[in-house]
């Protein structure tokens, strides 16, 4: 299957805008690139960051919610 260069690139933004929308932030993707080209033979990275978080406290209670996104990348075979 050959792939044309604007198939490529419609699909790599459309890949980039479904990590932006799930809460992968720039910091997660950098921090994937240097392990990966630190540990260039490693078999998966994964990453995790919290990018929400609630409390509150009121007549002796805590309420926390948070929203933690988790990245990981795994070598598949082709």
């Amino acid at each position: 299957m050959k792939m044309n260069k604007e198939e490529y690139e419609k699909l790599l933004k459309r890949f980039a805008l479904e990590l932006h929308e799930v809460g992968v932030t720039e910091d997660m993707i950098k921090l994937a690139e240097a392990e990966m080209e630190r540990i260039p033979n490693i078999a998966s990275i994964s990453k995790s960051e919290k990018v929400c978080e609630f409390t509150y406290r009121h007549n002796g209670y805590i309420i926390e919610a948070k929203t933690t996104v988790d990245l990981i990348i795994k070598k598949c075979k082709p």
